[in-house]
């Protein structure tokens, strides 16, 4: 039987497109509902278009009916995910979360474990667990020689178009931090043992360039991330003992290289359901009571967690010296590197106003610039939280 409601929390690009998957999926007889605090009455305005303009849109948490079979989907703000997880674990209702499931390993675990004592189903978003071009990509590794390398380019340009929309990213949350759940996710398709630790992280542009080395088992893996960069790239190349294969996705569904063939990596992309559409379906027919499916699971997305706390380490204290360092140079500008980490640092604790944040990356560089990293104690290298509650304190102080 198909369930009697699905509710979307969000309000943004992400929410947008698992509600138009979810209008193609569900039956007529389903209810769908959007729940956005922030973007409702825009929402509503968009919902409109959809379904004979039946999609009920509110500001406030969803509410069921005693008896009714119901899901959640989160696809919210990063920073709010566990407060609508922990709200939809309360409710008893099965919950399907965009990545990162949480900001760290810890309330990632937290959540898992409530979910479980609560016997509610809890499902992180791995939506590229259900692209077939990994699936092929994947099938086709399997059949060679020992994997000895991979290395992953994943990078996004600064102003891009997806699914009819410009995409943004979440200037609070660090890229490893947003991108590595998905990195993840490729790297379970291609190698039997996952990482438990990052080995090196090399930090570049303020922290919008990153390259970390990853170990699985015996295979080295080498990952770069970029936002703000000249394109859009989703490439994997796997090195094995005899040859190389390359899965470029940047425009799905992509191709795969082996030597001098080149195909097509998924030629069912135009006839049947793409990933978010497998995914969603995937998770309702759990969700009202189907057979476990591990692609479902959650441990993959608290391992995410536990490798992203680990490089989060590493990345303050990179960034602290390079601030420091920046900030202290007499020849400093303001330029995109310096701009985007001062960004990312001030929206910690969530996004600002436009205005807001350009008034407060003003007033710091006004403060700190070009003072000598000897006579510049309040940043000291290493001491990011130390940093990060200075430069913030300066900030504030500029717009109270």
């Amino acid at each position: 039987m198909p369930l009697d409601r699905v509710a979307v929390i969000g309000g943004g690009r992400w929410a947008r497109v698992l509600t138009e998957v979810l209008s193609g999926i569900v039956p007529a007889a389903t209810v769908i509902s959007v729940h956005s605090c922030h973007n409702a009455d825009a929402m509503a305005l968009w919902a409109a278009t959809l379904r004979g303009g039946s999609i009920h849109v509110s500001s406030e948490w969803p509410q069921f009916a005693p008896g009714e079979s119901a899901a959640i989907i989160v696809a919210n703000a990063t920073r709010d995910h566990e407060k609508a997880v922990e709200w939809a674990i309360a409710a008893g209702v099965p919950v399907l979360v965009e990545k990162p499931m949480a900001l760290s390993g810890t309330h990632a675990e937290r959540l898992i474990e409530i979910a479980r004592h609560k016997n509610v189903r809890l499902a992180p978003a791995h939506v590229f667990l259900f692209a077939r071009y990994l699936e092929c990509f994947s099938n086709m590794v399997a059949m060679t020689d020992r994997v000895k390398s991979i290395r992953i380019h994943w990078t996004d340009p600064r102003q891009e178009q997806r699914y009819g929309e410009q995409k943004r990213y979440d200037a609070s949350v660090p890229v490893f931090a947003d991108i590595l759940p998905h990195v993840m996710c490729v790297l379970s398709m291609l190698v039997p043992v996952l990482p438990d630790k990052c080995s090196h992280v090399s930090v570049m542009r303020g922290g919008a360039h990153l390259e970390l080395d990853l170990i699985c088992g015996e295979v080295f893996c080498k990952i770069e991330l970029a936002r703000n960069s000249d394109q859009r790239r989703r490439i994997v190349e796997v090195t094995s003992e005899g040859e190389t294969f390359v899965l470029d996705f940047s425009e799905e569904p992509g191709r795969i290289v082996r030597g001098a063939d080149t195909r097509n990596a998924d030629p069912a992309w135009d006839t049947e359901r793409r990933p978010a559409a497998r995914l969603v379906a995937a998770f309702l027919d759990w969700a009202r009571g189907g057979n476990d499916d591990p692609r479902l699971g959650a441990q993959l997305a608290l391992r995410s967690c536990w490798i992203v706390d680990e490089i989060l380490e590493q990345y303050r204290s990179i960034l602290a010296s390079w601030l420091a360092a920046r900030l202290g140079s007499p020849t400093y500008q303001v330029d995109d590197d310096l701009r985007y980490a001062l960004s990312e640092l001030l929206q910690s604790d969530g996004l600002l106003p436009f205005g807001v944040l350009e008034r407060q990356i003003e007033g710091v560089v006004r403060h700190f610039g070009g003072c000598p990293e000897s006579k510049m104690p309040d940043i000291h290298i290493k001491n990011y939280m130390n940093a990060l509650e200075v430069i913030r304190h300066v900030a504030r102080e500029v717009v109270a």
